[in-house]
């Protein structure tokens, strides 16, 4: 008898491999050690060329400085005509081509300064900014020490002083400076190829030299120097490589130079010859393993029969029976085979059947309910959806243990299942703990319900204990809620969570219970969002005065530009901010956009109180107190400048807890506002204990002001009982004469609403407030 044991195809190929792999990895560890070698070399050989290259520049202005500060005609108009001394100073600098040069009188004045600028890519020579201003470092004139780092706005100078004399005497000093920028980087990159930065520590942090920081490339500016940092502290990423000198010698500065270039630059003849290292090692392989299939051929050709008869097996077919006559191996196996296909024909219809049925019921489970679905909606014929939840298992788990709560469940399963033999009821699904669904096709909706309350009116006695079967039904109709299975069973569900809400055992759907749609669950993604992509704006209302006629305060509206849905209104996204926890960002955002605008109102003299929004859930944080005062002591705002906005019902949830922090907010200085006064549930008592200062009627009372004698009486009495009180009032939705007018009269403080201005973004309602000053200007004087 043959052996497989013999064919060692397998063995041959597992070799192989290991014998390649062996030789891969000696090689590739030697390219490792090459590499590191070579960039080792390379970065030391960098480090070295830099130090050499700023030493020298150093020298250079050292030795050139002395050698000025000897020069009689420079002696000659030191301290006499600008003009001379500014002509002589810069024939001197234009010897060396230097970046600055400056005269320092003996009394510490910077009396003559030169500094070049660039414009356009062109260096030009213009008088530095520091003339006829005191030297910054006086010490650097008597310590004698010629070398420095010196910073001029955001340019950085190697420096050299050095002394002016006529023979004890010293008229001043003379310094020449080399800027520290992009020319030398150059320079040193042509030389080493690799890139450089500059950085140096001013106050603690680190700042880039010779990059302009603005807000087209902060990403940019920020992105270089988090690298260059990490070069200085060694922690540069593993695509780079990269060395750094670090400076301090000059005054107890720290002046750091980055070298840094991409790993893969340096490497790449040796990637080269690698990549042939792999080709001729893949090709060795690959004629290898053709060697190899061809001696294996022989020991296949049995396999390959076996494989012939695995497949009919495979596509289902479990009748044919393998047919094999070799005596070997080969031949057990395909005994084996048979035996191993009526197992599995067994096994797959068990599997077959638990796909479709639930374990615990042995009900149809979701998959065969979405089968029965499709088919009853290509016969296009009506039905009923009826999903069921059972009312209080929780109690019988939480009391008798989930076994029990099992057994009621396949009570229910069982009753459902007795019901569905009456021919109205066409089928039945168990989705899973206590929910099931029911399809109706002959009946509506009140006798479907009825039949159903009455299979399961009857106790269900368990050991002695009487449970009663009640069930809740959310229901969806075919075809008038939804014309697809997916959708009629969402409905359904929705229907069914109605019920949750309402206390109700039977809801319908209809599409107002509908809460999470697809634009509303896009905006609650897209509002994480919208306040980094800048998408939100504030927009602001004015208030006016009724006293005066002018305007003299303003509320901040937050508005939301959506990149595709156009602008949002407030009332379709706040509530979900509240809701996911994004009001706290949201406030914030709003806080300090506000406090911003009311330093650009004051620098163009425009005075105004700004009232802002606040919601019941920052009311809750445990930080927003320190987050107010901390702002607007940032922005240098008067406290009593700033109204915090608060309704109702903001107080209602927590009273004590909102009391106190208005209270503090109150102490602190800012006025409080009751925002909607009257469509609230706070009492009387409550507004007593409220530490506000004015009550602000909700729009909704005085709209129809001119024609409805109630609202009049609602407004008139809440003004007089703010009055009574100690409280201002502020009447919103004022929309034509007669209301501003009336409210007047009536000693309201303050009004806004569109007939005096709507809410606009700062930048188009600016002008229409410096109008309105002018205007009153003019009155002022009349």
């Amino acid at each position: 008898m043959k052996s497989l044991q013999n064919k060692i195809f397998l063995l041959f190929v597992i070799l192989l491999l290991m014998v390649q792999a062996i030789a891969f990895w000696t090689l590739y560890s030697e390219k490792k050690n090459q590499e590191a070698a070579e960039i080792n070399n390379r970065l030391t050989t960098a480090k070295t060329i830099f130090t050499e290259l700023f030493d020298r520049r150093l020298t250079y202005l050292s030795t050139f400085a002395e050698t000025v500060a000897k020069d009689y005609g420079l002696k000659e108009v030191f301290n006499e005509d600008t003009r001379s001394l500014l002509f002589a100073l810069n024939n001197h600098r234009k010897r060396i081509d230097a970046d600055l040069a400056m005269t320092i009188s003996s009394a510490g004045i910077i009396n003559g300064q030169l500094q070049r600028h660039f414009v356009n890519g062109k260096g030009k020579i213009r008088q530095g900014a520091e003339r006829n201003s005191a030297f910054r470092f006086s010490e650097w004139l008597e310590t004698g020490q010629a070398a420095h780092l010196y910073m001029i706005d955001d340019a950085l100078y190697q420096l050299s002083l050095s002394p002016v004399t006529v023979g004890a005497k010293t008229l001043g000093w003379i310094a020449f400076g080399f800027e520290i920028d992009e020319r030398l980087a150059d320079e040193f990159k042509n030389i080493t190829g690799l890139n450089t930065d500059f950085i140096i520590k001013n106050e603690g942090a680190w700042q880039l030299i010779s990059v302009v920081q603005s807000s087209e490339n902060n990403e940019s500016y920020d992105k270089l120097l988090e690298l260059a940092v990490q070069v200085i502290e060694n922690k540069a990423p593993d695509q780079y490589i990269a060395t750094h000198s670090l400076i301090t010698e000059f005054d107890d500065q720290e002046f750091g130079v980055a070298m840094h270039g991409l790993r893969a630059n340096f490497v790449a003849l040796l990637q080269e010859q690698w990549w042939k290292f792999l080709f001729l090692a893949a090709l060795t392989l690959l004629l290898s393993l053709t060697s190899a299939y061809f001696i294996a051929g022989s020991i296949s050709k049995p396999i390959k029969r076996l494989v012939a008869q695995a497949k009919v097996i495979a596509s289902g077919d479990y009748q044919q029976k393998v047919t094999l006559k070799d005596n070997n191996e080969i031949g057990q196996l395909a005994d084996e085979f048979n035996q191993m296909q009526a197992a599995v024909l067994q096994r797959e219809e068990a599997i077959t059947h638990r796909a479709d049925h639930d374990p615990l019921t042995d009900l149809p489970n979701r998959n065969k309910l979405n089968k029965t679905l499709k088919k009853l909606i290509e016969q296009q014929k009506n039905f009923l959806v009826l999903h069921l939840n059972l009312s209080r298992l929780k109690d019988v788990n939480d009391t008798l243990g989930h076994d029990v709560g099992d057994e009621v469940i396949k009570e229910l399963a069982s009753r459902l299942h007795n019901l569905c033999q009456m021919n109205s009821f066409n089928a039945l699904a168990h989705l899973g703990a206590d929910e099931f669904i029911l399809l109706v096709e002959h009946l509506k909706v009140d006798e479907a319900i009825y039949q159903l309350r009455a299979e399961l009116e009857p106790i269900f006695d368990y050991q002695g204990i009487s449970l009663q079967l009640q069930v809740r039904i959310g229901v969806a109709a075919y075809p008038e809620h939804a014309v697809d299975d997916k959708s009629l069973l969402q409905m359904a569900d929705t229907a069914l969570n109605s019920t949750r809400e309402k206390r109700k055992l039977v809801q319908i759907y209809h599409p107002d219970l509908d809460v999470n749609t697809v634009e509303r669950l896009s905006l609650i993604n897209d509002l994480k969002q919208a306040i980094p992509a800048g998408e939100l704006e504030l927009h602001f209302q004015p208030k006016m005065c009724l006293k005066t006629k002018t305007v003299t305060h303003a509320e901040a509206l937050v508005r939301w530009q959506h990149p595709t849905l156009g602008m949002v209104p407030p009332d379709n996204f706040i509530h979900i901010a509240e809701q996911t926890g994004q009001i706290k960002a949201l406030t914030r955002w709003v806080f300090i956009t506000a406090l911003d605008q009311y330093n650009a109102w004051q620098e163009q003299g425009i005075d105004l109180n700004i009232a802002i929004n606040v919601s019941a859930e920052n009311l809750k944080e445990n930080d927003f107190h320190h987050f107010i005062c901390q702002s607007i002591m940032a922005a240098k705002v008067p406290a009593e400048k700033i109204t915090l906005e608060v309704t109702e019902s903001s107080v209602v949830e927590d009273p004590e807890a909102a009391i106190k922090l208005l209270a503090e907010f109150k102490d602190y200085g800012m006025k409080i506002s009751i925002d909607d006064y009257g469509t609230g549930y706070s009492s009387l008592a409550q507004l007593k204990q409220l530490p506000v200062h004015e009550l602000k009627i909700d729009k909704s009372f005085i709209q129809h002001l001119e024609h409805d004698e109630d609202d009049q009486i609602i407004v008139r009495s809440t003004i007089e009982l703010a009055h009574n009180m100690g409280l201002h009032v502020v009447a919103e939705g004022i929309e034509d004469e007669f209301a501003l007018n009336w409210l007047a009269a009536h000693g309201c403080e303050l009004a806004q609403g569109y007939y005096i201005s709507k809410p606009k973004p700062a930048m188009e309602l600016t002008p229409w407030l410096l109008a309105q000053l002018t205007i009153q200007d003019v009155e002022e004087k009349v």
